[in-house]
């Protein structure tokens, strides 16, 4: 083995990329959502609605526009 061999070797083996300390990972992202309570006269009071806004955009409610632009 010549000398630029082993130092490419030796290079090599040195120069991985570290790993990320274990307690640096990101956080997972927390999806907003929006809440409702159904209130109808007579009627036994439901429990909380909870969904993203994309998901009461797609029964045709935007919470955002209902809250005044929060």
């Amino acid at each position: 083995m010549t000398i630029a061999t082993l130092l490419a070797a030796l290079f090599a083996a040195t120069s991985q990329t570290p790993a990320p300390p274990a307690g640096a990972t990101t956080p997972p992202v927390k999806v907003m959502r929006y809440c409702i309570r159904d209130r109808r006269e007579g009627a036994i009071d439901r429990r909380r609605i909870c969904r993203t806004r994309e998901a009461w955009q797609a029964r045709g409610f935007d919470p955002v526009v209902a809250l005044g632009g929060r």
